[in-house]
């Protein structure tokens, strides 16, 4: 069953499986990076797991709100909990964030996707279950808590501004 689901996926999917893993990789080295990169994942990851939970399961209530949740709890366990990234300095002389490395983004990109490939496995092999409210809404939640946790990270290293 799992060479068949290998096989029958389509090509283009292992390609932006391969962009998202290198993407990731980078992140785990030490970094300088612009105001604009700091938002870039954000403003990528977020319309597309909007998009992903509207063409799934269309604009209704309850994947909308658990998505919502999701984001919202990110940010609240950013603040409260992981913190991260810490050791972040703003480079005045540059104009740049200096960033550790870690693994977190590459975790978060690999769920996204994992979470996207689990919606188009379930749509070709139980579409009914697609149709649940549980499905969706655990979906949800997990699309908008990692996008979240993208964004919640990119306002922390902003604030590495601030503090300097």
């Amino acid at each position: 069953m799992l060479t068949g689901i290998l096989q029958n996926t389509p090509y283009w999917v292992w390609g932006v499986f391969v962009l998202l893993l290198v993407l990731g990789l980078m992140q785990t080295r030490k970094r300088s990076v612009s105001r604009f990169l700091v938002f870039l994942l954000p403003l990528i990851m977020i319309p597309l797991s909007f998009y992903a939970i509207a063409s799934t399961f269309g604009i209704t209530p309850l994947p909308i709100v658990t998505w919502l949740v999701g984001i919202a709890a990110a940010f609240v366990s950013n603040a409260f909990v992981f913190q991260a990234p810490g050791g972040v300095r703003y480079l005045d002389s540059l104009g740049k964030f200096e960033i550790p490395g870690s693994w977190i983004p590459l975790l978060l990109m690999m769920t996204i996707f994992l979470a996207r490939f689990v919606i188009g496995f379930t749509r070709a092999v139980n579409p009914a279950l697609v149709g649940t409210n549980l499905f969706a809404g655990v979906v949800a939640a997990i699309l908008g808590f990692c996008s979240g946790l993208f964004a919640a990270r990119a306002m922390k290293i902003i604030s590495a501004q601030r503090a300097a």
